[in-house]
């Protein structure tokens, strides 16, 4: 986040000054969990993996969209999804280190008391998502919903961590960072009379080895609270899912997916 706030921030200021806009904000909590397989591709633990299936209460997200008044510049919309999940994991342990292995497996073999595979172990995720997409939007203020296509970039960092409390100080896991850029599609309706509105965004990546996509709908309930301000609620559904493998990865492939409800508030201003 401390590396595109800057630039979007620069961004806003000098768009302001040389260019009429209008811009919007939200804030809120994404109810979440994650459930995937990770697969250890490093050579001393190579084959093995975990099947998580963590849970947390809430997580907090902000978006951002500024819209400069000039049809020949697209429109920006930042986001910004942290997550942080607890919940356990099942592990299968295996290494192409024969000494590795022998120690696995003399856990493993150790009068059926100590089981390492196929138990689940406490784990921990922790997931920093950013966004940043610039689009055109057409038809707006019509009859029907507008339609906006464009491009982005999506950048995370994670940190997983799997305790085998077995074995002191033994843990499986990976901390790493990645990004990719991604196709770019949104939609709104207005019901001005009832102060509703729907809205849609999706973002797909489809290059080199791994999947992404991300997408969410949303219902938001907005009142003016003067010519230039209206504000409100947001409610909706959210779904991500990052499939990490081949070379865009170093020590570790998964197939993570989130899905849960999101509540927040809604500010405007033209």
């Amino acid at each position: 986040m401390r590396r595109l706030l800057p630039l979007f921030s620069l961004l806003y200021i000098t768009s302001s000054y040389a260019y009429d806009l209008d811009y919007k904000m939200g804030v809120g909590s994404y109810f979440t969990g994650a459930k995937g397989k990770i697969v250890y591709v490093q050579e001393s633990f190579e084959n093995s993996y975990a099947n998580a299936d963590l849970s947390t209460d809430s997580q907090f997200y902000l978006w951002g969209i500024v819209n400069l008044k000039n049809n020949k510049l697209p429109k920006i919309r930042f986001e910004y999804t942290k997550m942080v999940l607890e919940g356990d994991s099942k592990a299968h342990l295996e290494s192409a280190d024969p000494n590795i292995q022998k120690f696995i497996d003399d856990y493993i073999n150790n009068n059926g008391i100590i089981d390492l595979n196929d138990q689940n172990w406490n784990s921990y995720l922790q997931q920093n998502i950013y966004d940043l997409s610039l689009y055109y939007e057409f038809f707006e203020k019509r009859a029907f919903p507008s339609i906006g296509a464009g491009i982005g970039y999506k950048y995370f960092d994670y940190v997983y961590i799997m305790d085998i409390h077995y074995v002191p100080g033994m843990q499986f896991g990976d901390r790493d960072n990645s990004g990719a850029p991604n196709a770019y599609l949104t939609s709104r309706y207005d019901i001005p009379s009832i102060n509703i509105g729907f809205e849609g965004h999706a973002k797909a990546y489809l290059f080199g080895d791994s999947q992404m996509y991300d997408w969410q709908l949303k219902m938001d309930l907005i009142f003016d609270f003067d010519k230039e301000t209206s504000g409100g609620l947001e409610f909706g559904y959210r779904e991500q899912y990052f499939s990490l493998q081949g070379s865009d990865v170093e020590n570790v492939t998964g197939d993570m997916s989130y899905k849960g409800i999101f509540v927040g508030g809604v500010i405007n201003f033209k």
